[in-house]
C-alpha cells in the first residue's frame, strides 16, 4: 500500500498559527502544548508529519487558485466549458482585491508557521542528542523553502519569517515588513542547502513520499535557475544550476536518488502508481473523513462528463496549444481532452454514452448525436486540461472530491531544467540528449536543435509539452522576460469579453492581498497596484 502523509486533526490544530489577516485576534487551536507535542522522537515526526499536512488541508480553494495564477495568463489560455472560472486572471484583469492572492498568500504562510514551529522546538524532543533533530529541522526546512519559492515568484520580496510566533507580542513578525527578493533567495538557499546536507538520498516504504537529499538538490537546481533568469538576472547561477542538476542526472545518480523518466508518460499520473521514481515532490490529496474535499482539480478541470458527469470546467486551452503536438506524442491526448465518451446523469445536453468531440472551427465541443454545442453556444472555449488521474470521485465524497496527489515536481521537469542551464553555460551538446529524452519517452521526433538559439526555443516549447498544467507555465514565462511577447501573441477571440488588458511592467508580479496590507501597516504593495 502507497504511504499517504496523514496527521490527527488534533496535532495539526496543535501546530497551526494564526496568519497575518488574523493578526489582531489569538484563537486557541488545542490544548495540546509544545511540551506534550515534542515531548520526544515520535512527538517530533508527527509535528514534522504535521508540516505536510498544511500543504493539504480542507480549505481546497488555494488548490484551484494555484493553478489559475500560475497557469493562466499565456498565449494558449482561454475559458473553459462552463466559462471562465479563471477569468479575470487569464486575460490580467485581476486587482489586488481577487480571491486567488489571499488563498494562496494565507496557505504558504501557515506552512512557513508550521515549519518554524518544528525548526524552532525540535531539539527539546531529544535533549542532549541535537544531531537526531536535524533530519526533522531538515525537511521543515525544505517545506519552508518551497512555500518561500513559490510566494517569491508570485509577489516578489515578501515578509521573511524565520522564527516561530509564540504570541501578539512577536510584532517584529506578525507585521514583519516585506524583504528584497534576493534575501528571500538567500533564505531559501539556505534551507535547502541544510535539508541536502541532512536528509537520506532517497526515501521508501513508510516513509516513502516524504522529501530526500535528491528532492532538495532538485530543488536546488531549479532555484538557482530561475534566479539566473529575470528578474534578479543572477547569470552565474546557470552554473550552480548546472553542478547541482548533475549530482542527480545520470544512470550511476539517478539510481542512488531513486529517480527515472518512467516508459509510459499517462502512467505517471496513475492513482496506481502515486509516489513513482518520476516524482520528486507531491502531496497526497485524497478523500477521507477529515478531508472531505480530497483535490479539486478533477473537478474544476475536467470536460463535463469525462469521469462523473458534474464537472465543472472553468479553464481551456487554445487549438493552437493542441497543434503544438506532433499527431504521434503521446502526450497530446493526455494533456488536452479532444474527445470522449460522456458519462454520469444526463447534464449539458448531453445522456450518459454520447460521443463528444471538440470542434476547433466554432471553438466548442460538439455533442455527435445532437449535433448541438455541449454546455453553451454564445462564445468560444478551449480543449479541457486532462493531465490528471481519470477516475471517478471516491463514494461518498464531495461533489468537488477527488483522489489525486497533487505533484510538485516531476524528473522530466528536472531535466529539462538541466538542459536549459547546459545551453545557457555553453554546453549545447550535453543539452541536447537531454531534451530528446524527454521527447523520445513522449515518442515525439528527436530534436535536432544545435545552435543555443533554436536549443533555447526547443526547450522551451518542450517545457510546454511536457509541463504545461503542472505549475509551472507562468514562472517559466517570467523567468524568461517573455510576457510582453505572450499578451502580444493573445488574440481577443479567446477572451470571452474581447477585452484583452495591455502589457504593463505591472503584470510581471502580482499584486499584495489587498488583505494584508490592510492588516500589516508594514507591507507595501508592488509597483502599479
Amino acid at each position: 500500500m502507497k504511504y499517504h502523509i496523514k496527521i490527527t486533526a488534533m496535532l495539526g490544530l496543535a501546530l497551526g498559527i494564526v496568519s497575518c489577516k488574523d493578526n489582531l485576534e489569538e484563537s486557541p487551536y488545542s490544548s495540546l502544548s509544545k511540551e506534550v507535542v515534542f515531548k520526544d522522537e515520535d512527538g517530533l515526526n508527527q509535528a514534522t508529519i504535521g508540516v505536510y499536512q498544511a500543504w493539504t488541508a480542507p480549505d481546497f480553494s488555494d488548490i484551484s487558485s494555484r493553478f489559475i495564477l500560475t497557469e493562466s495568463g499565456h498565449r494558449y489560455a482561454t475559458a473553459g466549458i462552463l466559462g471562465s472560472g479563471s477569468d479575470p486572471y487569464y486575460r490580467f484583469g485581476h486587482v489586488s482585491t481577487s480571491g486567488a492572492f489571499e488563498a494562496v498568500w494565507s496557505r504558504f504562510y501557515k506552512i512557513i508557521f508550521r515549519a518554524n514551529t518544528v525548526i524552532d522546538n525540535a531539539a527539546r524532543a531529544v535533549p542532549g542528542e541535537e544531531e537526531e533533530a536535524d533530519p526533522y529541522i531538515a525537511e521543515a526546512r525544505f517545506l519552508r523553502a518551497y512555500a518561500y519559492f513559490n510566494l517569491v515568484r508570485l509577489f516578489g520580496g515578501v515578509p521573511l519569517l524565520l522564527k516561530e510566533i509564540n504570541s501578539l507580542s512577536d510584532e517584529d513578525l506578525i507585521f514583519a515588513p516585506r524583504e528584497t527578493d534576493v534575501a528571500v533567495y538567500e533564505a531559501i538557499i539556505a534551507d535547502l542547502t541544510f535539508a541536502e546536507a541532512n536528509l537520506p538520498d532517497s526515501r521508501g516504504g513508510a516513509e516513502l513520499g516524504r522529501v530526500s537529499a535528491g528532492t532538495a538538490k532538485a530543488m536546488l537546481g531549479k532555484v538557482y535557475l530561475t534566479m539566473a533568469g529575470k528578474p534578479l538576472n543572477k547569470t552565474e547561477n546557470y552554473q550552480k544550476a548546472v553542478d547541482k542538476f548533475s549530482e542527480i542526472v545520470g544512470p550511476a545518480n539517478e539510481e542512488k536518488f531513486d529517480f527515472e523518466l518512467i516508459p509510459d508518460f499517462a502512467e505517471v499520473f496513475s492513482l496506481d502508481n502515486e509516489r513513482n521514481r518520476e516524482i520528486v515532490l507531491s502531496f497526497g490529496y485524497f478523500v477521507n473523513s477529515s478531508n472531505p474535499n480530497g483535490n479539486i482539480l478533477p473537478f474544476n478541470l475536467f470536460p463535463s462528463g469525462l469521469v462523473n458527469g458534474d464537472e465543472q470546467t472553468n479553464y481551456g486551452l487554445t487549438y493552437d496549444f493542441y497543434k503544438l503536438f506532433e499527431k504521434t506524442d503521446t502526450r497530446r491526448p493526455f494533456t488536452l481532452v479532444d474527445r470522449y465518451i460522456f458519462k454520469g446523469g444526463a447534464r449539458a445536453g448531453a445522456e450518459e454514452g454520447d460521443s463528444i468531440i471538440y470542434n476547433p472551427e466554432i471553438g466548442n465541443y460538439v455533442n455527435k448525436r445532437t449535433k448541438a454545442s455541449l454546455a453553451h453556444d454564445d462564445f468560444k472555449y478551449g480543449i479541457a486540461y486532462g493531465k490528471l488521474a481519470r477516475v471517478a470521485r471516491p463514494a461518498g465524497a464531495a461533489i468537488q472530491g477527488y483522489s489525486a496527489d497533487l505533484i510538485e515536481l516531476r524528473f522530466s521537469d528536472v531535466l529539462l531544467c538541466y538542459a536549459e542551464a547546459l545551453v545557457e553555460t555553453g554546453k549545447t551538446a550535453q543539452a541536447l540528449p537531454i531534451l530528446n529524452r524527454v521527447r523520445d519517452r513522449a515518442k515525439a521526433t528527436p530534436s535536432k536543435a544545435t545552435a543555443a538559439a533554436a536549443l533555447r526555443t526547443a526547450i522551451r516549447t518542450e517545457r510546454r509539452l511536457e509541463l504545461t498544467g503542472e505549475m509551472t507555465t507562468v514562472f517559466d514565462i517570467r523567468r524568461w522576460g517573455t510576457l510582453q511577447q505572450e499578451i502580444a501573441a493573445m488574440s481577443e477571440d479567446q477572451i470571452v469579453d474581447n477585452v484583452l488588458i495591455p502589457y504593463s511592467p505591472r503584470l510581471e508580479l502580482y499584486p499584495v492581498p489587498q488583505s494584508q496590507i490592510d492588516a500589516n501597516p508594514n507591507l507595501r504593495q508592488n509597483d502599479g497596484w
